[in-house]
């Protein structure tokens, strides 16, 4: 098939690209023509490109990608709004897990068949991984993120910790940062699977603690240590406590485990076999 693909500029979605011409797939980017037999907008970000292109070219099926069906995120803007007519308009929705795909049925009768979980670049992560004795949280600067809750933890447990913010860090220096982490924090009121700073870290080997969500235990079952979501005294608890027993059989245990569910099921290739197998079941074409 012919596939006109709407990502953000310079994203880590742009990787999808070389893996479905591997499935035999023409990809445009951020671009559409007659010849090409599905749309897929991979980000609610892209509602302007998006909607151009769903325009320009109705006729064509569209495909949309629901990432952040969450409670705490604010829909009411001009981009949701579009981005909710355009998803409606779908021939397919996709979402980031079970409980954003039922939370967006209930709010919209949307649908999702197809869940598509983020991955990650393996060969970022090359190297030798070490221990250095503080606890890292990395995500946008986001209230809803509560790196609030995050740094008055660890200061209450008196444990040394780092905080990671993409607007202020680069991208070698979150990779460094992860390498020689201890454990992997999210505090976040995020409904996934704890965001692709948890995959990442799972990937490494390192400990995870996240929020006991309906999305993150779907993906990491007994395979993460969690936290009850609105309890602060209980992050700080868990906290302490999965640092404190970071090298126990127990949370090794754990660690293994969550490698290598992040190594058979979260990859680039991942993704892009999920995509075919829907265009396959969905879009029908002549060529």
């Amino acid at each position: 098939m012919r596939i006109s693909l709407i990502i953000p500029p310079n994203n880590w979605l742009s990787h999808l690209v070389p893996e479905l011409m591997e499935l035999r797939h023409d990809v445009v980017v951020n671009n559409c023509d007659d010849k090409c037999d599905v749309i897929i907008s991979m980000n609610h970000s892209q509602w302007q490109a998006t909607e151009i292109v769903h325009k320009t070219y109705p006729e064509i099926p569209l495909i949309t990608y629901n990432w952040d069906w969450y409670d705490y995120v604010n829909k009411s803007s001009i981009g949701w709004r579009i981005y909710i007519e355009l998803m409606k308009a779908s021939k397919v929705v996709f979402s980031a897990s079970k409980i954003t795909a039922d939370k967006c049925e209930n709010d919209l009768g949307i649908k999702s068949k197809d869940y598509l979980y983020a991955f990650i670049l393996p060969w970022e992560w090359e190297g030798e991984n070490r221990d250095w004795g503080y606890t890292m949280m990395a995500s946008r600067p986001d209230p809803n993120k509560r790196f609030d809750w995050y740094e008055k933890a660890t200061i209450e447990n008196d444990i040394y910790f780092k905080s990671y913010n993409p607007q202020e860090n680069s991208r070698p220096d979150y990779i460094r940062t992860l390498k020689n982490c201890s454990i992997m924090v999210s505090a976040s009121k995020e409904e996934s699977l704890g965001g692709l700073t948890i995959l990442e870290a799972a990937y490494n080997k390192k400990p995870i603690l996240v929020g006991d969500h309906e999305g993150a235990i779907e993906v990491w079952g007994n395979d993460a240590t969690y936290f009850k979501v609105d309890d602060y005294e209980d992050f700080k608890k868990q906290l302490k406590w999965l640092f404190d027993s970071r090298n126990s059989k127990e949370v090794q245990q754990k660690v293994i485990r969550a490698y290598n569910k992040v190594k058979n099921n979260f990859l680039p290739e991942h993704m892009a076999i999920k995509i075919n197998e829907s265009l396959h079941r969905n879009i029908k074409t002549n060529r």
